[in-house]
């Protein structure tokens, strides 16, 4: 008893930690501060307020790839996720505005919700924002990007990088890069950077497409040769790609972005 005199709570070995309350018990004004405060959080919800104000504010009703991507990065987080079953409250006229938006961000729920399930396969844009939004995962991922700039370039894969490699593949929010595929969104050779990793990281042999061969045997003649089977099926590759894109960007984000998110 008195070797635990001092300690905080959290070190005493019969320590539990509280259970929050169920996100439909808790204010939306509460959820959105406590999101806006956390560093994973707040960069996803600065994103959803950037690609997403478009449909929050009536202007269309199609839910983008980039608002999607912005809700399912949101959603990964705990505070985020709570933010989408929160009660509306701070007045009637808070109340009905946060409603609204609510309602507006409807037509992403069907897509955010089956691309944030673990066992589903979705873009390396959505992964790398899925790890921004973990902070741990993110500063692995800058580490990532910083170390292995000779293999993105198609050099080599030095000790440095393979070893950020190593720590990026073993963060929880890394989980969905290991299996992300390239849809043409990102903001660079994803190509490129998927088959670099492979050969110069992982020791793959590069797969080179092979030309079917023409038959050029006379028919009748019992010289040349037969046709050829044709070119073998590539294999998928599915592997840890991504470099976390142009970090500037992340800090002009957090200076230029005004959050006035309703709910």
């Amino acid at each position: 008893e008195r070797s635990s005199r001092g300690l905080v709570p959290q070190l005493l070995p019969n320590y539990t930690e509280p259970q929050l309350p169920n996100a439909s018990e808790v204010g939306c004004s509460y959820a959105y501060m406590s999101c806006l405060y956390r560093d994973g959080c707040g960069l996803a919800l600065q994103q959803y307020e950037l690609t997403c104000s478009a449909l929050v504010n009536q202007l269309t009703d199609t839910c983008s790839r980039s608002c999607q991507h912005a809700l399912i990065a949101l959603v990964s987080t705990d505070e985020g996720a709570r933010m989408m079953d929160c009660r509306c409250d701070g007045g009637p006229g808070a109340e009905a505005e946060c409603e609204r938006k609510k309602r507006r961000i409807e037509p992403c729920r069907a897509a955010v919700t089956w691309q944030s399930d673990p066992s589903t396969l979705v873009s390396c844009s959505a992964a790398t924002w899925i790890c921004l939004a973990d902070p741990l995962c993110a500063k692995a991922l800058e580490y990532y990007n910083n170390n292995c700039q000779a293999m993105f370039k198609g050099r080599k894969c030095s000790r440095k990088c393979r070893n950020s490699l190593d720590i990026l593949l073993r963060q929880e929010g890394a989980h969905k890069l290991a299996t992300c595929f390239c849809d043409g969104t990102e903001e660079y050779d994803c190509a490129a950077v998927r088959e670099n990793t492979e050969v110069l990281c992982f020791g793959r042999k590069k797969k080179v497409p092979v030309e079917e061969d023409i038959d050029n045997t006379i028919e009748g003649s019992s010289s040349g040769s037969r046709g050829r089977p044709k070119r073998p099926l590539m294999m998928a590759i599915a592997s840890v790609i991504i470099s976390y894109w142009l970090p500037e960007c992340i800090q002009d984000l957090r200076s230029l972005l005004t959050i006035d998110l309703g709910f």
